[in-house]
């Protein structure tokens, strides 16, 4: 689980659309700027999470 100084817990990848720091959940900041994971958000394809070396990721895949 990857949780944010502010405590949001975030999901990166897909776009950032199941992220709860996405910025579009009511009362819950924008996480985005700051996140060290915002590249994973951005990329077009799942192709990197393959050779993803961080085990905390919830998209991990083995």
């Amino acid at each position: 689980m990857i949780i944010d100084i502010t405590g949001i817990v975030l999901t990166p990848g897909n776009g950032g659309k199941d992220c709860l720091g996405n910025g579009e959940h009511p009362g819950i900041e924008c996480c985005c700027d700051e996140c060290d994971y915002m590249l994973c958000c951005l990329a077009e394809g799942e192709e990197d999470c393959f050779h993803c070396k961080d085990l905390e990721c919830p998209r991990k895949m083995l």
